[in-house]
């Protein structure tokens, strides 16, 4: 990417409060590093974290939920989230208290449970999140190990989405 677009599409991030959760011992630092190389990737703008889709589908929650729960504090949300039992059959979790099955039979059968566990997990989390009063949603980036969850407005999300128009690969997706 050119440095004006960098630099304007940061512009418009800053503007439209994407660092209004950062670290303030941060925030110029944050914001010379989003004008000059478009870094949104330091977790100390508590809106990042790695997920790793592998982690999600295989129950590890411990492995991303106190980062996630750090992130969704500063909008005074908390997340609880179980395998609904012990049986290796069952790809069910209670999120918040809600049900949701994560992936089947066919979804392992064709490997796509990790990607379809990690859009489920979240499609629920935005859910709640929305009911809440809560104006952002999860996106995701990657996917697989290098699955990230980022929390975006619709503006944010949106300005995102153009600086990687010509990079899909590095865009961020709705689950």
């Amino acid at each position: 990417m050119q440095q004006s677009s960098e630099s304007s599409h940061a512009l418009e991030l800053i503007a439209n409060e994407f660092l209004k959760y950062a670290d303030s011992a941060r925030i110029q630092e944050l914001e010379a590093e989003l004008k000059s190389s478009f870094d949104l990737y330091d977790t100390d703008n508590f809106r990042i974290v790695h997920v790793d889709a592998e982690e999600l589908a295989e129950f590890s929650f411990d492995f991303f939920l106190p980062s996630l729960n750090e992130i969704l504090a500063k909008r005074k949300f908390n997340l609880l989230v179980n395998k609904l039992n012990t049986d290796d059959n069952s790809f069910t979790i209670l999120l918040n208290g809600s049900v949701v099955t994560l992936y089947g039979e066919e979804d392992l059968r064709s490997w796509n449970f990790w990607d379809v566990a990690s859009r489920n997990f979240f499609k629920e989390l935005n859910k709640q999140l929305v009911a809440k009063g809560v104006d952002e949603q999860f996106c995701l980036f990657y996917g697989g190990n290098d699955l990230h969850a980022m929390l975006l407005t619709d503006k944010q999300y949106s300005l995102i989405a153009d600086y990687y128009r010509n990079v899909p690969k590095e865009a961020p997706y709705k689950p």
